[in-house]
């Protein structure tokens, strides 16, 4: 099932309801027209029926929507999909003019990653007031050793320059560009106003997840960047991150840090 959804730039949500025989496994994604530039793709357990809610604090003007049906019946009589608009749940989150200038240009970065060329150079994007600069390139290296890292994204603690790794970021979903962006972000500009250090990496996962949480962006994406971060390496400190991490969300969700709004 294929179907072109007017999203118009605007925040919206949808709900996905899948009906089908017996138990099936579906991809829903959710993209642009342009290479590399999913809002969403996830992939679901239906047993006859079940609804799903996409998050879309941003969108394109138009979304393709798609289901496919990957494990059980293959014939497409055997399911309907049905979808319907909502407003997207936000909460009363406090930004400043500098952290919203920030997430413009995390939202724009986020959005053009897929189909922008990066460069050696690290092409350069930047807020008009020059305070916040992310530099794109094809991949980071380590500039003492000239080896490549294994890390989609670094901030320089005294630049405050957000470098990103286009290798990775054609992985990711844009709301997963954006907790990545957000988690640099936090480390520089929000640990030090909680008396923090620069390089604490829990309060950067907080503090990004308070603003990525708040604008809208599902959970999902955002647990999935950090699982798959701390797969690679699961050491205890990881451990104890998913941990406080998944804490966070909850109680986010139960509006201990702010409150919902339609």
């Amino acid at each position: 099932m294929e179907q072109i959804w007017e999203s118009n730039n605007k925040e919206l949500s949808l709900n996905v309801a899948i009906n089908c025989k017996g138990k099936c496994v579906f991809q829903v994604v959710a993209s642009d027209d342009k290479p590399f530039s999913q809002y969403v793709n996830r992939k679901i357990t239906v047993n006859n029926f079940r609804e799903i809610t996409l998050s879309f604090p941003v969108t394109p003007k138009k979304l393709k929507i798609q289901v496919e049906c990957i494990r059980g019946s293959q014939n497409t009589n055997d399911f309907i999909v049905n979808i319907v608009e909502k407003p997207l749940k936000k909460y009363n989150i406090k930004i400043d003019t500098d952290t919203q200038n920030f997430l413009d240009l995390a939202v724009y970065f986020s959005q053009v990653a897929g189909f922008q060329k990066s460069n050696e150079n690290g092409k350069l994007y930047r807020t008009e007031n020059k305070m916040y600069n992310i530099k794109y390139y094809p991949k980071i290296v380590d500039f003492a050793t000239g080896n490549v890292l294994n890390t989609p994204a670094r901030i320089g603690h005294k630049t405050g320059i957000i470098e990103v790794a286009q290798v990775s970021m054609l992985k990711y979903t844009i709301p997963m560009r954006m907790i990545i962006l957000l988690h640099e972000f936090s480390h520089k500009y929000k640990n030090p106003l909680m008396n923090l250090p620069i390089s604490d990496e829990i309060g950067a996962d907080l503090n990004a997840l308070y603003l990525y949480l708040g604008c809208g962006f599902s959970k999902v994406d955002a647990i999935f960047v950090f699982a798959n971060v701390f797969l690679r390496a699961q050491t205890q400190s990881n451990l104890e991150r998913m941990n406080k991490i998944m804490e966070y969300i909850k109680k986010f969700e139960n509006e201990e840090y702010a409150n919902v709004i339609l």
